[in-house]
């Protein structure tokens, strides 16, 4: 049975209003937030259809999530794609600072345009694709995207941008409560840049990388970096001065690939350290001493990115990504009661749209541009790095089957595995890496002796 309730926005003089009764909204709400199983299966179906089939200008749809309240001119199907990454991606957040994660009982808001007409006339930048906006209604900062739906390029090149707006608003309300206190504008444009490079994959994330593309936008930018103390003291008038001027990218790489350093250099060694830093931040205590402390790691960094500022410096985490969409996609399938002779029999399925996917009201829905997706980075890899082998095995006497990929140009083997809980729904979707000489693939290469 599906629950429907009617939200119609209007934009009118480039504001937007949302004609809702009050109380029929609560009631929604708070049957959302009580349910205990199936709890995002039902919400999608609260998609709210208006009384044409075809949208007139200015009219949007909404959706209601556990944690977002959605305003969508997209198609449902894209708009439902986009509430799982949302959600998927407040988990995420929400785990990786747990320690200062202050939830919020008020539901974000997010305006999916698909054209940039519509997203100017509702307050957004004239040349930006999305932007986390404040407000001044008390209901905190509204996230405003727009997206292509006319190709797989164009919705997945929307995505990073979502994840990067999306944590400036999750910082603003369920880290800082939407109090006037904010992060330092370098720490949350570079945790935010960070976020770029995090990859759903239909059941978690691939994190801890950085793509080809903003590996190479960091060597190219490495020449306006600024001394560390310049950076951590930056103040927002001088932010937004380099900005004006055009020259605030280097800025954003240079704060990345701190976040990076202090995160994962030297096996996390520095985490307790930013760790403890975003904790006092954000509970407005002094940060002085900690600061001390990054600033005294000037050397360290300035080494640790001489060596490993590398186009290719966490390419390998590019088969991880692959790994773990075809495992979600093998786990649905299976338990659809789909088998693969091959790995290849599993590719030229997943080509042809010839996977057993459960439909959109069931908890194991996934995306179809997941799979979409998945053909992307299985073709790039493809082109990249030559041939490389897709197994799956599945054990004698019944079971989950279990996902290999192995590529032996850099000695690089990872294995999916899954289980199905006792209603059938795809839970531990995990990936290992089984053999690894390093994810900077072209040390790899060095190490291997191979040659080009």
């Amino acid at each position: 049975m599906c629950l429907r309730y009617a939200v119609k926005i209007r934009e009118t003089g480039g504001r937007v209003a949302a004609l809702i009764r009050e109380s029929f909204k609560d009631w929604v709400m708070n049957l959302i937030l009580s349910r205990k199983t199936n709890r995002l299966a039902i919400l999608f179906a609260l998609a709210l259809l208006v009384s044409s089939p075809a949208l007139a200008d200015g009219v949007m749809r909404g959706y209601a999530t556990p944690h977002y309240t959605i305003y969508s001119q997209l198609s449902d199907e894209n708009t439902w794609d986009i509430a799982h990454r949302l959600e998927a991606m407040h988990a995420y957040y929400a785990a990786r600072f747990s320690n200062v994660y202050r939830p919020s009982n008020k539901p974000k808001r997010v305006f999916l345009y698909n054209n940039r007409e519509d997203f100017v006339a509702a307050g957004g930048h004239p040349t930006m694709p999305g932007q986390s906006m404040g407000t001044f209604d008390g209901q905190g900062p509204k996230l405003m995207m727009i997206f292509n739906e006319d190709s797989i390029g164009a919705f997945m090149s929307s995505c990073p941008l979502l994840y990067h707006e999306g944590f400036h608003q999750f910082t603003a309300t369920e880290i800082m409560g939407n109090s006037r206190r904010q992060w330092p504008l370098w720490l949350d444009e570079a945790y935010a840049t960070t976020f770029n490079n995090i990859t759903w994959t239909g059941d978690g994330w691939v994190n801890g990388h950085i793509r080809m593309e903003y590996a190479v936008s960091v060597i190219s930018s490495a020449g306006s970096f600024i001394p560390m103390r310049n950076l951590l003291g930056i103040s927002s008038r001088s932010w937004h001065r380099l900005t004006s001027q055009g020259r605030i990218w280097p800025i954003y790489m240079q704060g990345m690939m701190l976040v990076h350093f202090l995160h994962y250099a030297d096996d996390g060694k520095y985490r307790p350290l930013i760790d403890e830093y975003v904790k006092q931040v954000s509970n407005g205590e002094d940060s002085t001493e900690t600061i001390k402390k990054i600033l005294g790691l000037q050397a360290e960094f300035d080494e640790w990115f001489r060596a490993n500022a590398d186009p290719h410096m966490t390419a390998g985490k590019y088969y991880e990504i692959l790994t773990a969409m075809i495992t979600s996609h093998v786990a649905r399938a299976h338990a659809c009661g789909q088998k693969f002779a091959s790995g290849k029999d599993f590719m030229n399925k997943a080509r042809r749209n010839r996977l057993k996917m459960p439909s959109h009201d069931s908890p194991n829905w996934l995306p179809d541009t997941l799979r979409q997706e998945l053909l992307f980075y299985h073709s790039m890899l493809r082109e990249s790095h030559n041939p490389f082998d897709i197994e799956i095995t599945y054990p004698e006497g019944g079971g989950t089957p279990m996902v290999r990929v192995y590529q032996p140009r850099f000695a690089l083997e990872l294995q999916g595995n899954f289980e199905l809980d006792s209603d059938g729904k795809v839970a531990n979707v995990a990936v290992k890496y089984t053999k690894c000489v390093s994810l900077n693939l072209a040390e790899a290469k060095r190490v291997l002796g191979v040659l080009d």
